[in-house]
């Protein structure tokens, strides 16, 4: 029996429990970039007893320790990221590291460009409707994103199209910008499966979604009205049920910025118009 070993980021569980639901003869293992490098002298001795690496490329800067050369078959794995859903998402630097905040290291780029400006957090809520959503361009944001996604599959060899309009059928299939359903990843694996010429038997009996227990970021009502899902204001922390509403969100993102010098915080690169852009609407 072959045995695979899955080396992704915050999807890698997820990824290979889906590929092990549905598929008998090969064993799936999931190692993620953090388990390895906790220990990553027990992992490379176990590297020469897997048979094919499916790897996703952008983790492998975190893994200079590995012995990935151990393992004869690589393949290329990307990763479901999305932004159609939650667009209004940034990540933030503090002195050059990621920023964790109350839904981990995802900011709403409204609440910052209002604190940078001064704006108090009962005002920065009044920001947070379709008009101004429409005016940062948060309802022009999905076609982009699915054409993008589309065509990172398609670089690796992977078809989701057939997929991908099942997915917000009924709900939201992002809990945030890097965090699917698991239905996506089940998706994903069956793709993955077809591409490698490996038969995959599909069914009801999908693995547990072990990301609904990680950061959940709203889907603002207003948003997912115009892409046929139920959104609403409801926040979630890391390994926390207990939802949490705009204001209070708000109220905790401020609470956090104010014991940092301003100067210190910067959004990621890639978000810097946006939020530049919201600074001069406001």
């Amino acid at each position: 029996m072959e045995r695979w070993l899955v080396m992704s980021d915050c999807q890698t569980v997820g990824l290979a429990n889906c590929l092990q639901a549905q598929v008998t003869d090969i064993e799936i293992f999931p190692l993620d970039a953090g388990k390895f490098n906790s220990q990553p002298w027990r992992a490379n001795a176990r590297m020469r007893g897997f048979d094919r690496l499916l790897i996703n490329p952008a983790i492998q800067q975190q893994l200079r320790k590995a012995k990935l050369d151990r393992i004869g078959k690589h393949v290329q794995l990307p990763s479901i990221t999305f932004r159609g859903y939650h667009p209004d998402l940034i990540y933030i630097f503090n002195r050059g590291r990621p920023l964790s905040g109350p839904t981990s290291h995802y900011h709403s780029a409204i609440a910052f460009a209002c604190y940078l400006q001064g704006i108090g957090p009962t005002d920065a809520a009044s920001y947070f409707n379709g008009h101004f959503f429409e005016q940062c361009g948060y309802f022009d944001v999905w076609a982009g994103e699915r054409d993008r996604l589309f065509a990172e599959f398609e670089a690796t060899g992977l078809n989701i199209r057939p997929y991908f309009r099942d997915w917000g059928r009924k709900n939201a299939f992002m809990y945030s910008y890097n965090h699917p359903r698991i239905q996506p990843l089940y998706d994903m694996a069956s793709a993955l499966l077809k591409s490698l010429g490996v038969s995959s038997h599909r069914s009801d009996l999908i693995p547990h979604d072990n990301l609904a227990n990680s950061a959940i970021f709203a889907v603002y009502p207003e948003i997912g009205e115009g892409l046929g899902v139920h959104g609403r204001y409801e926040f979630r922390a890391v390994g926390d049920y207990r939802p949490f509403a705009l204001s209070e969100y708000i109220n905790k993102c401020y609470d956090l910025y104010a014991t940092i010098p301003v100067n210190d915080l910067e959004p990621f690169p890639e978000f810097n118009n946006q939020v530049t852009q919201i600074r001069t609407l406001l």
